[in-house]
């Protein structure tokens, strides 16, 4: 009777610990995910008194491996898959699947080669900060094909980064009801999160961010340099694993306002875009 109750408060005090988060991640080394995301878009210009609208889709597929474990350190393996992407506007329709050879061998295709089944290494400690990535693909960035690629991909914050879209570090000892904050600053993006810790209930934390992210960048589009200055707002409704810090579902919405220059010409654009992400391990 007493070694019953023993197991008894033992399952009871796992099953606590298990609902509390540790603000770490715990993976072991060896376990294989597959992230995929999937992003629809629609964008808006008004130029020269007309007012223009595009339609860009995208799905991306990641695998990530826990490649070694050490020192509250993991080396994580990102290897791109799979994309596949459509645009509608401007007078064009494009279509790109990385499973088709023709595609790959097309103008499009030039621009994911040297991306696609090329692993990257990723070191990021277990509290979530990334503290270095060996970029194994050519710096040369080829001239863009899709005239509103480069803007979708700065909008979509980042979603073909394992870092960002596997895990979510929930601070440690956080309850439902809690809020906390984080920021960054890169390559001129400028990124405000707020968290709300909703509830935890079965080891699984729902989590909401709310993002204000501004942007003031210059890219080259067809020949062209483009600048862009956006203000987005992003509302995610985030699913993740306690024990882990796994985020097992992403669900996002985004707003943008702001203006493009280009050719002289100060252009306003808004756009909005939905974005899903699901991680399941392998």
């Amino acid at each position: 009777m007493k070694k019953i109750v023993v197991i008894f408060l033992s399952v009871i005090s796992f099953a606590a610990f298990a609902q509390t988060p540790t603000g770490k991640i715990v993976v072991k080394k060896g376990q294989h995910f597959m992230v995929e995301s999937n992003s629809d878009g629609v964008s808006k210009l008004d130029m020269m008194g007309q007012s223009m609208e595009m339609k860009i889709g995208s799905t991306a597929k990641l695998t990530a491996e826990i490649k070694d474990s050490k020192d509250n350190k993991y080396t994580i393996t990102q290897t791109l898959t799979g994309i596949k992407s459509t645009f509608s506007g401007m007078g064009q329709e494009k279509t790109f699947d990385s499973d088709k050879k023709e595609d790959l061998d097309g103008e499009a295709g030039a621009l994911y080669k040297d991306k696609l089944n090329v692993p990257k290494d990723i070191v990021i400690t277990n509290d979530g900060k990334s503290i270095a990535a060996a970029d194994t693909s050519k710096s040369d960035k080829k001239q863009d094909a899709n005239p509103m690629s480069e803007i979708m991909d700065m909008m979509s914050a980042g979603q073909d980064k394992v870092t960002t879209v596997l895990f979510l570090v929930i601070p440690g000892g956080k309850k439902a009801g809690d809020t906390w904050e984080d920021s960054t600053i890169s390559e001129g993006v400028k990124m405000k999160r707020t968290y709300t810790l909703n509830s935890i209930a079965n080891k699984v934390a729902a989590v909401t961010i709310n993002t204000v992210m501004d942007i003031n960048k210059t890219m080259q589009v067809q020949g062209m340099d483009m600048n862009a200055v956006m203000t987005s707002k992003i509302n995610s409704a985030v699913l993740v694993d306690v024990p882990s810090n796994i985020q097992k579902e992403n669900k996002s919405t985004m707003e943008v306002v702001g203006t493009i220059d280009l050719m002289g010409q100060s252009v306003p654009i808004t756009a909005q875009v939905t974005l899903v992400t699901l991680v399941k391990a392998l």
